[in-house]
């Protein structure tokens, strides 16, 4: 599979338990081909297969003419054209991989509308990754990103729950607009809630429970419910222990929660992606 394959293959796992109010939108699984042209400018990338002694190696040169503009380089990089905000041309999102286990992936995205070729966010998109989707119809796209900021918190890799959030364009900049979208993580929150009642008669061991109380918790936060959540976990028929181990684990739920997904983004323009460590602002 490749590493493109892979990234949409994680969104759509993280995605596929939202109702049917986005399902259209999501169900396009088509991958687009790599560009090789982006206005003016030229697209190249250029892959080293893994060896005994080395990783996969990749690089995407974007340049005009001779002159090269800028490189990113990772163990996979792939790009496509979104339009992520209004007019002009759709921006450029180089998405990176950093290869091994449960981890990382970044997106690098440019546009060419405000002067020139300028970086306007590097999306740390970690171990779930990101899909763009256009919510609200107006041609031009959102990023659902799944924030992993409660991975391993208190349970497994593999029960950890994913956070559903939305980047957009503000006018200005990339920035948090999860709340305009609030039905995004109000929708993964009824599907760990679902999933949470199920397991309290199935499965009730504190282990099985306490990842989808988080999802459903984490996810109330993100939309602007978190009150609400609480009065619902507090209304939940015995599990004394589950309720128990929220009581103790709440602040630092909410502690990893704060400037989701926004801490995530920053914009810094560089001739090398990833950002040199004397380049970081």
């Amino acid at each position: 599979m490749t590493f493109r394959a892979t990234r949409f293959a994680l969104a759509a796992a993280l995605t596929s338990a939202l109702a049917s109010a986005l399902a259209p939108a999501l169900a396009q699984t088509n991958t687009p081909p790599t560009p090789t042209k982006w206005g003016a400018l030229t697209l190249k990338i250029t892959r080293s297969p893994m060896t005994d002694n080395s990783m996969p190696a990749a690089r995407l040169t974007l340049s005009n003419g001779s002159r090269t503009i800028f490189t990113v380089s990772d163990s996979s990089v792939e790009a496509e054209l979104v339009p992520l905000r209004p007019g002009g041309l759709p921006e450029l999102v180089v998405t990176t991989f950093s290869g091994g286990a449960h981890c990382c992936s970044t997106a690098y995205i440019f546009t060419q509308d405000i002067g020139g070729v300028q970086n306007i966010g590097i999306l740390d998109a970690g171990n779930y990754g990101f899909r763009p989707v256009d919510f609200n119809k107006d041609g031009t796209s959102e990023l659902l990103v799944g924030v992993d900021s409660l991975a391993y918190f208190d349970y497994s890799y593999a029960d950890s729950p994913s956070l559903s959030s939305v980047i957009g364009w503000d006018g200005i900049r990339l920035a948090d607009r999860t709340r305009a979208y609030a039905y995004v993580p109000e929708q993964e929150a009824a599907r760990e809630l679902k999933e949470l009642r199920s397991r309290m008669i199935e499965f009730p061991e504190l282990e099985s429970l306490t990842p989808r109380l988080s999802g459903y918790y984490g996810n109330m936060i993100l939309a602007g419910r978190g009150a609400e959540a609480e009065r619902v976990i507090a209304a939940l028929p015995g599990v004394p222990r589950l309720k128990a181990w929220f009581a103790a684990h709440r602040t630092a739920l909410i502690d990893a929660l704060y400037a989701q997904p926004e801490r995530r983004l920053r914009a810094v323009n560089s001739p090398v992606y990833p950002v040199p460590e004397t380049e970081t602002p």
